[in-house]
């Protein structure tokens, strides 16, 4: 594109300067001011920074891509794309419901979602090989993304490299991150559209790799998630409110049709609207808890997940996000989501710990402009502090791949998807047949022993309902979380599993009816 345009910032204004339409122009490169060593050197070695991060997180996630999956949420959700791909490769894709059937965990296909982490699972399932790598490469990917997307955005704004780069080494350095990211696979697009429409709305005449970058990203945005979709909408509008209409603001909006159609296309046309309604219906209500109740799950979930010191910079973060001129617009957007994803689909955010991750965009930014601030009034020093926050941030991020934190949320969990896989269902079963807590939604349970997961209580144990249409057979495995196991056993059953892994076994019906009778 040639020419400048006369609906584009102007970028001559002081970078304290409001425009129109919320944000203003600012340098590019603050780092490279006054240090007589140009953009380029600071670009160079910020870039090669970024990309030391992602290679370090993506080195720690190395033994994860080849895990069974397992009894945590990561288990529960990315084994349903499991039994998708597995569907896929069995049936084509037709058969498959274009890879959104789920047997034998249900019988209806499941399209509530946006197609991109079933087709990138489609495309990792053309490798060689026949492993849960082919599974876990979409999400883990999409997960390394978030690193050089929030870069790109926290540039965008103008924050110095230093900040930058501290930004993003508190959060990745955080149990949400290191643990979770997986399931957020559309924070990294939503970051990369964001980063994209940030320098489209400075530059009067960008290049072509930027305007197909943000054409991609905002394809991919709109191809991942709902979130995805409604952000790339207010991004959107945001995009036109500064360049109006011209080629970039018509091509970015031809690429979000483009993946809002064909997101509408695979979910309407496979689940269709009624079945969509109710999902909706099932994470807007259906809780029986107080608003006080309701808070307090939330605080716990954000002390789960996010470390004391993440906790007290997040909500001064953000305060300096809304005062700052450049980022005010955007902050308040990711605020105002984030409220309304948690409190308007508040079932959702009630059950599910990882719910409110899109907090992690007011962390990304907000703790970016606090750091700015901070630097800008503590000059001296910098450098070496600098440095000694990140020999912090790395120290504590072996604590979280080496401690406690990931034996809790991914070693324990996964021995119960390792111990399903190594011994299979009894001769003749056909349920997956589970007994006590700490097992619900097992779809990887569907996964490895290809049998619809079901519950047993007492009376099904004892063979005293008649009614039930799934009965047990006493040679029928069952298995249990021996920490959560049911108060009518008694605790000499443990010593009855025929298989362990960790504190998860399988146990006969017999053993648990005469256990149970005894």
């Amino acid at each position: 594109m040639s020419g400048q345009l006369s609906s584009a910032p102007d970028t001559r204004h002081t970078p304290d300067a409001d425009s129109a339409s919320g944000v203003a122009p600012v340098d590019p490169n603050p780092d490279a001011a006054g240090t007589g060593n140009g953009p380029d050197r600071a670009d160079r070695w910020g870039w090669l920074s970024v990309g030391a991060i992602t290679a370090v997180i993506a080195v720690s996630w190395l033994p994860l891509i080849t895990a069974p999956f397992g009894d945590n949420h990561l288990g529960r959700i990315i084994g349903r794309y499991a039994l998708h791909l597995r569907n896929l490769q069995e049936d084509g894709l037709v058969g498959s419901s274009f890879s959104a059937d789920w047997l034998p965990y249900a019988s209806a296909s499941y399209a509530h979602h946006p197609p991109l982490l079933n087709a990138l699972t489609a495309l990792f399932g053309l490798l060689p090989g026949d492993s849960e790598a082919e599974v876990w490469l979409a999400p883990y990917l999409l997960a390394l993304l978030v690193i050089p997307a929030a870069a790109a955005l926290l540039r965008g704004f103008g924050i110095s490299w230093t900040s930058t780069l501290l930004s993003i080494g508190l959060t990745v350095a955080t149990t949400f991150f290191w643990v979770y990211s997986p399931l957020m696979f559309d924070l990294g697009p939503i970051l990369a559209l964001s980063a994209a429409v940030v320098h489209l709305r400075r530059r009067p005449d960008p290049p072509r790799w930027l305007v197909l970058s943000a054409c991609a990203a905002a394809l991919l945005a709109c191809l991942v998630s709902w979130p995805g979709i409604a952000l790339s909408a207010v991004l959107g509008l945001w995009l036109f409110a500064a360049r109006r209409l011209d080629r970039v603001t018509v091509a970015v909006g031809a690429s979000m049709v483009l993946g809002v159609a064909l997101s509408l296309t695979f979910v309407v046309g496979i689940s269709g609207i009624s079945n969509l309604s109710n999902q909706t219906d099932t994470r807007t209500a259906g809780g029986d808890y107080t608003a006080l109740e309701f808070l307090r799950r939330q605080w716990q979930y954000a002390d789960l997940m996010l470390p004391k010191w993440y906790l007290l910079l997040l909500p001064i973060g953000v305060v300096m996000g809304l005062l700052v001129r450049r980022t005010r617009f955007y902050v308040a957007v990711a605020t105002a989501f984030t409220l309304g994803w948690m409190l308007v689909l508040n079932n959702g955010a009630f059950i599910h710990s990882y719910w409110s991750y899109p907090a992690l965009i007011l962390g990304l930014v907000g703790i970016g402009v606090l750091l700015d601030w901070a630097a800008a009034r503590v000059p001296t020093a910098l450098t070496a502090r600098s440095v000694a926050a990140g020999v912090l941030l790395v120290a504590y991020l072996a604590f979280l791949i080496f401690g406690p934190t990931e034996r809790k949320h991914v070693a324990e969990p996964i021995d119960a998807g390792r111990l399903v896989a190594e011994h299979g269902p009894a001769s003749g079963q056909r349920s997956a047949w589970t007994v006590g807590g700490g097992l619900s939604t097992p779809r990887w349970l569907a996964y490895y022993w290809d049998l619809t997961p079901r519950a047993l209580n007492e009376e099904l144990v004892l063979g005293t309902d008649p009614a039930a249409v799934h009965q047990p057979r006493p040679e029928d495995l069952v298995l249990m979380n021996m920490n959560r196991k049911p108060e009518w056993l008694p605790e000499s059953i443990k010593q009855q599993a025929v298989a362990e892994e960790g504190y998860y076994g399988l146990f006969r019906v017999a053993d648990l009816r005469a256990a149970a009778q005894g």
